[in-house]
């Protein structure tokens, strides 16, 4: 037989199994908003707000400390107060609704960059759901920058009181990361895709940058010079192809490269064949008759 008891604390399994990696862990600060579950007591329910001296306002107990205090911890200490002359066996569940005390950074080719705070899920695709999504100018993957046990990334040098709004500041490459720092590249086709190895989860001070895409640069006597898109494995004569092609007075067989090797710019000549690498620039020079 299926009681109300039975169903609260099967709910209560499934709500604390989607989320226990992250709350048996972390330490709930002011302004995350928790959701606190009494069973039978619908008025001792409900999202609740941690004010900013960390203490959470509860129906009966009035202010109690939740600052510094896991979601596990809270709940059994709220469990402890409340059968202290209150409820005969209080059956209490809390979970973390937002993450409000926690701060990430995103930074780069998205559409809103900015500072934001963690969602209940704490997960990379929430956040990148939330700062819009990646601009055409992006490369194909996201970069998640994790600053050093104890230490901050200087990524972007928000002030205070940023916003997600703030944007466009914010798409310039981040500093380089402090040692100890940690870099996870998450390929961006994958996340899309579903794939939950991709879809990290996020901590305090965490910098998402979703990088620019490489450029190839196409000067001379084609269609259309310009940039173009750096494609992994895309030949000169590719590349070519998408510029329009050579012209009549051009010399398809004097074209060169010129490609950043050892911090140094060289010239070097090419066959159609060849493939180009990121930032390359592919010159087509005019005939000599």
């Amino acid at each position: 037989m299926v009681t109300m008891r039975s169903v609260f604390v099967l709910c209560a399994t499934l709500m604390c199994a989607a989320v226990a990696s992250s709350e048996d862990t972390y330490e709930i600060g002011p302004g995350d908003i928790l959701r606190v579950l009494v069973l039978g007591q619908t008025d001792m329910s409900g999202q609740m707000p941690v004010d900013p001296d960390g203490m959470l306002t509860f129906p009966i107990l009035g202010k109690v400390k939740a600052s510094d205090m896991t979601a596990r911890d809270l709940e059994r200490k709220i469990t402890t107060l409340l059968a202290d002359g209150y409820l005969k066996r209080p059956e209490v569940s809390v979970t973390i609704s937002e993450y409000r005390s926690q701060r990430v950074y995103v930074t780069g080719e998205v559409a809103r960059p900015g500072i934001y705070a963690l969602k209940a899920d704490r997960s990379l695709l929430a956040l990148l759901g939330e700062a819009g999504s990646p601009t055409t100018a992006a490369g194909h993957e996201v970069l998640v920058i994790r600053p050093p046990r104890g230490g901050s990334l200087p990524a972007i040098e928000p002030t205070p009181d940023a916003t997600p709004e703030a944007g466009a500041e914010n798409r310039a490459e981040p500093e380089p990361t402090p040692p100890g720092a940690e870099t996870f590249h998450v390929n961006l086709a994958d996340l899309r895709a579903g794939k939950p190895e991709a879809n990290i989860l996020l901590q305090l001070g965490d910098t998402i940058h979703v990088p620019r895409a490489s450029q190839v640069y196409v000067s001379g006597q084609v269609a259309r010079p310009g940039a173009y898109r750096y494609e992994s494995g895309a030949t000169v004569l590719q590349v070519l192809t998408v510029a329009g092609g050579v012209t009549a007075r051009g010399s398809s067989g004097r074209i060169k490269v010129v490609r950043v090797v050892g911090g140094k710019r060289q010239e070097i000549k090419v066959r159609s064949t060849d493939l180009v690498l990121p930032e390359d620039t592919i010159i087509v020079p005019e005939r000599f008759f």
